[in-house]
C-alpha cells in the first residue's frame, strides 16, 4: 500500500469512529430535548468544535502511530512525494465531493421546506460534509488501486 493510499485509509477510519462518538453526543443532546430551545444554536456550535478538535488530534495521532509501526514492520521509509497523477486524484475527489455534497446541501434545504427544524438541518449539514468526505476518500483510493 502506498503512502497515499495508507493516509487515505487512516483518514476514513478515522473519520468513521469520531463521527460515531459524535453521533453518540448527538443523540444524547436530541433525548435531552436541547435541539428544540432556544440554546440550540449555542449546543451544535459548541459540539461541531469539540467534533473539529477531536477530529484533527485524533488523525495526528493515529497517522503518526500508523505511520511509525509501518515504518517498523516494513523497514521502509516513504516519501511523500506528490506528482502530477497525485493532483489528478485529488482533484476527481474534490469535484465528486464538491458535487456530493450540493446534493445532499439541497436535499436538506428540500427538507426545510417541508418542515424540518434549523437545528436538524445545521447537524444534517455537519453530516452532509462528512458523508461528502467519505466519498471523497472512497474515489481517491479507488483511483489509486486503479492505477489512474
Amino acid at each position: 500500500m502506498s503512502y497515499h493510499e495508507r493516509n487515505i485509509v487512516i483518514y476514513v477510519i478515522t473519520g468513521i469512529v469520531v463521527m460515531a462518538i459524535y453521533t453518540l453526543n448527538i443523540q444524547g443532546i436530541i433525548e435531552a430535548g436541547l435541539l428544540e430551545g432556544p440554546d440550540a444554536g449555542s449546543t451544535i456550535g459548541w459540539s461541531v468544535i469539540k467534533l473539529i478538535g477531536g477530529s484533527i488530534l485524533a488523525t495526528i495521532v493515529v497517522t503518526i502511530i500508523v505511520t511509525i509501526i509501518n515504518a517498523i514492520i516494513t523497514q521502509e521509509t516513504d516519501v511523500d512525494t506528490t506528482d502530477e497523477r497525485d493532483k489528478q486524484i485529488d482533484l476527481v475527489g474534490m469535484k465528486v465531493a464538491f458535487i456530493s455534497f450540493s446534493v445532499m446541501f439541497i436535499g436538506i434545504f428540500l427538507g426545510l421546506m417541508f418542515g424540518l427544524t434549523p437545528a436538524y438541518a445545521l447537524v444534517g449539514m455537519i453530516y452532509a460534509m462528512w458523508f461528502s468526505s467519505i466519498i471523497e476518500s472512497a474515489v481517491r483510493l479507488y483511483l489509486y488501486r486503479r492505477g489512474f
